[in-house]
């Protein structure tokens, strides 16, 4: 069967069955990535009677300082222009800090920092899975335009029409979720699949929720075919279901082949993006497809040493609670020992030698070196501990340490990579939504509509960490190769400043420069002397000046000059430039003579 075809119960089962037994030794061995991730695996062999409550957070602290330091989780957002002119660069500038924008908010809905969660995702598993969607109830809320009721008043009905025009222009409909790639089963050969199936629980209300909405869709001539759900007595029973995704079909099943709705993908595409962290390879002799050898995490190859490491500090722990609660012996009875101490801390003997302590084992040295060839080890296959901001020993300057770092740095190249890709599809899925349901959006303080879209889908995240450090220099550089005339401000604002909307800095810079010439700001000023009630007061003062000129006397315009000052609207007068130390400044007095002495500068500004 054609993935063009509908699908049917019976093929749902059959695509779910064939996927999840191609991923179910990547899942069992997820399973057990899991248990040294949560510190919860076996210490000891079974039959063996040792201590294994403490377990260290190597493990755990491996892949969190790797994520928290190398993977960086806000998208920087790049559009090329979808055509050749000013207006479709303006459109890209525009349309850049708005869609990321979009994708931090949807970072913000969900419960985990999505881009966060995908990059520990393919650190810990070797593999993430990126889902987008959309927000039914937001969609619902707003499509339905409310509508008068006969006995409501006019009053509570035009607040309801207000609230609704906010939620259609504000609403943000989009989600991107950082789904367990365990739920989501897609053809590993397949950068970008054609199928998908999620494979996971559903509460018993929300498939009543989604069914009754395509009900209503199916009333308004949608071509749906839907079968309600009924919710039986617990409404947040959790219900195993298989969502199948294809180009061109959306179903959703139960586990037990019951169909609950079938409709056309209108999106035009599979709502999912996976990606590899390329620490995999697969294997030469191969006899069928098997994702495991390619979903490699930073902690596959460490897991022996991993436990080793765990056991030798679960070792000389015990070594130490033992010797510090060291247990005492007696030849005589220990039960009057013991109800001598119960009573005291002295003890009645009648030779030195009947109480003692028992004679401990004295570790050698080697044994406390053991744990340092464990970690050479752990670190070459994993990742140095300086990118944890540990001074690696016997390094003692900050550029030898950069260059260590540098190289350690590389180990991460291929997942930030594939995460970039990843926010990549997710943002030009967004775009296609846009444009594809006609949506007008307001978000953040930016909007955009399908005309900025100019359905061209194309676009670029980065995820950059910033170093300020760096960065000045790097801002400082750039700023003297544009002086040089090397470089172009839009080059800097782009590369060094880290900035978006390089048109709209260029208007803004103009703003500037118009709000800097003398008639506006002339225009501005009696704006603001209208506004705290000075306004009045001046043109009298102006009437007063001219009467003052008819009679043949002259002076500067108040305006000008008491507000503005000379310098600012363009006259020759207004008040002399401050002193550096906040004072009047005036031209130091010169000697008439080279005999006659000079004159102080003391009490200058109180002289005619």
């Amino acid at each position: 069967m054609a993935l063009e075809d509908k699908p049917t119960p019976e093929l749902i089962q059959e695509h779910r069955k064939y996927l999840g037994d191609l991923w179910s030794n990547t899942h069992a061995k997820w399973e057990t990535i899991d248990t040294y991730y949560n510190r919860t695996f076996k210490l000891w062999p079974d039959g063996m009677d040792r201590p294994d409550w403490y377990i260290p957070m190597r493990s755990r602290a491996l892949v969190d300082h790797a994520v928290d330091h190398q993977l960086a989780f806000e998208p920087l957002v790049h559009r090329a222009p979808a055509g050749i002119g000013e207006e479709h660069k303006r459109r890209a500038d525009q349309l850049e800090p708005a869609l990321k924008a979009i994708m931090d908010e949807a970072q913000l809905q969900e419960p985990n920092l999505t881009w966060k969660q995908v990059g520990k995702h393919l650190l810990l598993y070797g593999y993430a899975v990126v889902e987008d969607g959309l927000d039914t109830t937001t969609m619902q809320a707003r499509r339905d335009k409310p509508k008068k009721g006969r006995s409501e008043p006019k009053e509570d009905f035009e607040g309801r029409m207000r609230l609704w025009e906010h939620r259609k222009k504000t609403m943000m409909p989009f989600r991107t979720r950082a789904v367990h790639p365990a739920r989501v089963l897609l053809d590993p050969l397949k950068k970008e699949p054609r199928l998908a199936i999620k494979h996971t629980y559903r509460l018993s209300q929300d498939l009543a929720e989604l069914t009754q909405a395509r009900a209503e869709q199916r009333g308004r001539g949608r071509p749906v075919e839907v079968n309600t759900w009924e919710i039986k007595d617990n409404p947040f029973e959790m219900v195993l279901c298989d969502e199948w995704w294809s180009d061109c079909w959306h179903a959703l099943a139960t586990d037990a082949g019951e169909l609950l709705f079938v409709e056309k993908n209108t999106w035009g595409f599979v709502p999912y993006a996976h990606a590899f962290s390329g620490y995999g390879q697969e294997p030469t002799s191969i006899s069928e497809i098997d994702p495991t050898h390619m979903a490699v995490g930073l902690l596959d190859h460490a897991l022996e040493s991993l436990k080793a490491q765990a056991q030798a500090v679960a070792g000389r722990h015990n070594a130490l609670i033992e010797a510090t609660f060291n247990p005492m012996v007696t030849t005589g009875s220990a039960d009057e020992l013991q109800d001598q101490l119960s009573r005291s801390d002295i003890v009645e003997v009648a030779n030195r030698g009947e109480v003692g302590r028992m004679e401990m084992q004295q570790l050698p040295s080697w044994m406390f070196e053991s744990e340092q060839w464990l970690d050479k080890d752990m670190e070459l296959g994993t990742y140095s501990r300086s990118l944890a901001g540990i001074r690696d020993q016997g390094v003692s300057t900050v550029g030898q340490q950069a260059i260590l770092s540098t190289s350690a740095m590389r180990k991460f190249v291929a997942p930030s990579k594939q995460l970039e890709h990843l926010a990549g599809r997710s943002a030009e899925h967004i775009l296609q939504l846009i444009d594809v349901l006609d949506l007008d959006m307001y978000v953040r303080g930016y909007e955009v509509s399908s005309t900025e879209i100019e359905h061209d889908y194309s676009v670029r995240v980065s995820f950059t960490l910033v170093d300020p450090v760096l960065q000045l220099q790097q801002r400082e550089m750039g700023l003297r190769e544009v002086q040089a005339g090397v470089k172009s401000r839009e080059t800097y604002w782009s590369a060094d400043a880290r900035l978006e909307d390089a048109t709209g800095e260029r208007k803004r810079l103009l703003e500037d420069f118009v709000r800097s010439d003398p008639m506006v700001q002339k225009v501005l000023a009696q704006e603001v002397a209208r506004e705290v009630g000075l306004l009045e007061l001046l043109e009298k003062q102006r009437a007063k000046e001219e009467q003052d000129m008819q009679m043949g006397a002259t002076g500067p315009n108040v305006l000008e000059q008491s507000i503005l000052g000379g310098d600012m609207a363009g006259g020759g007068g207004g008040m002399p430039p401050a002193a550096p130390g906040g004072g009047p400044q005036r031209d130091p007095r010169q000697p008439l003579t080279p005999d006659v002495a000079r004159p102080s500068r003391v009490g200058q500004e109180f002289a005619g």
